[in-house]
């Protein structure tokens, strides 16, 4: 396998509709400086590294969440008044409010394939071809992505589980070389760090970016993987800021070849823990799958058929690009009923004028 990563330049719809996969097309975008742009509060009343949270219009502020009440179990009947909005403390009057099946569901598989998943990759595919099937529907779109030393798009928005089925089986380890699945005019990756076989920022950043920045309604993303990070040209931020920015929510599933070791069954290297950051900060959550990956996409389904979306407008007119924390919380009647609840939403946006 090559160290360099390969990426397509812009096909027309021609080529996209000839070819098997296409890489997702990077090589235009300008790599996002690290360290560019406002630091996000800590977490938790913990210490967090210098990460962006989201930028958004202040005027219009999107909410996609899910409410977790006992024994793992989501609350999927709750209605406009059963919640409240505060930004920064200040209750906010809520604009418009809808359930899980009145918004259409953007939904990405992100497959990691190197050497480190060849014990686990069949089983994923097996699990992916199910849950397309129980999830997607004709209003719905998905794409699966298959990352490694390269970041390729084996299948682009569609409603069709077998278009996806065949997307997800076409996968295999080492898969996303030129060479191995016909790539169009490969071209090289803007580097900025070693190589390395698992790009697992990358993968994050351009699904984000490139498939879900111009989507509407609910989006998220699973991202199959040890959590192995190794050569990615974009860092955890890029590919937080791209998630926030998109409105994304990320579910990591940590699944690791317990043969091979590494990242996923020692807990080592830099991608874990920052992988359940990114998915933490998004209103995601992070599955350590084992040997139970069935269970991992089971519990992804059932928070995916139990969100909310709300909208609301700041009462705060001004622009001052300074993060603002969001909190949704349940009142009243919902309140007393689940005192335990936790609701899973992204923390907060950067108030920046319309159009930056």
């Amino acid at each position: 396998m090559t160290k360099s990563a390969i990426l397509c330049l812009p096909l027309c719809a021609a080529l996209l509709a000839a070819a098997a996969a296409q890489e997702l097309p990077g090589a235009r975008i300008a790599p996002i400086t690290p360290g560019r742009g406002a630091a996000a509060p800590a977490a938790r009343g913990r210490a967090t590294p210098q990460i962006p949270t989201i930028v958004a219009n202040a005027n219009l502020v999107n909410m996609v969440f899910s409410v977790e009440g006992r024994h793992n179990a989501f609350l999927s009947r709750l209605g406009e008044n059963d919640f409240r909005v505060l930004e920064d403390g200040r209750l906010q009057r809520i604009r418009f409010f809808s359930v899980e099946d009145q918004l259409p569901l953007t939904l990405g598989l992100l497959l990691d394939t190197s050497p480190s998943q060849a014990g686990v990759l069949g089983e994923e595919q097996a699990l992916s071809d199910e849950f397309f099937r129980q999830v997607i529907t004709p209003k719905d779109l998905a794409f699966v992505v298959g990352f490694d030393i390269n970041t390729t798009l084996l299948q682009d928005l569609t409603s069709s589980p077998a278009e996806l089925s065949r997307a997800v089986n076409h996968a295999h380890i080492g898969g996303t070389d030129a060479g191995s699945i016909g790539i169009l005019n490969p071209g090289p990756f803007p580097s900025q760090g070693p190589q390395g076989a698992t790009h697992l920022w990358d993968a994050i950043y351009l699904a984000c970016h490139e498939e879900l920045a111009h989507q509407v309604g609910r989006k998220a993303i699973i991202v199959v993987t040890d959590g192995g990070e190794q050569g990615s040209s974009y860092t955890q931020q890029d590919a937080l800021r791209a998630a926030l920015d998109s409105n994304t929510v990320v579910f990591a599933v940590i699944a690791y070849d317990r043969h091979f070791g590494g990242y996923g069954l020692g807990g080592i290297g830099p991608g874990p823990g920052q992988l359940r950051q990114i998915a933490r900060e998004t209103g995601g959550r992070t599955f350590n799958a084992g040997r139970n990956l069935q269970k991992a996409f089971a519990s992804i389904e059932q928070e995916l058929r139990s969100q909310y979306t709300l909208g609301y407008r700041s009462d705060r007119q001004t622009f001052n690009g300074k993060f603002r924390r969001v909190q949704i919380e349940l009142t009243g009647t919902a309140r007393k009923l689940h005192p335990h609840a936790k609701v899973r939403a992204r923390s907060g946006y950067f108030a920046v004028p319309p159009g930056s």
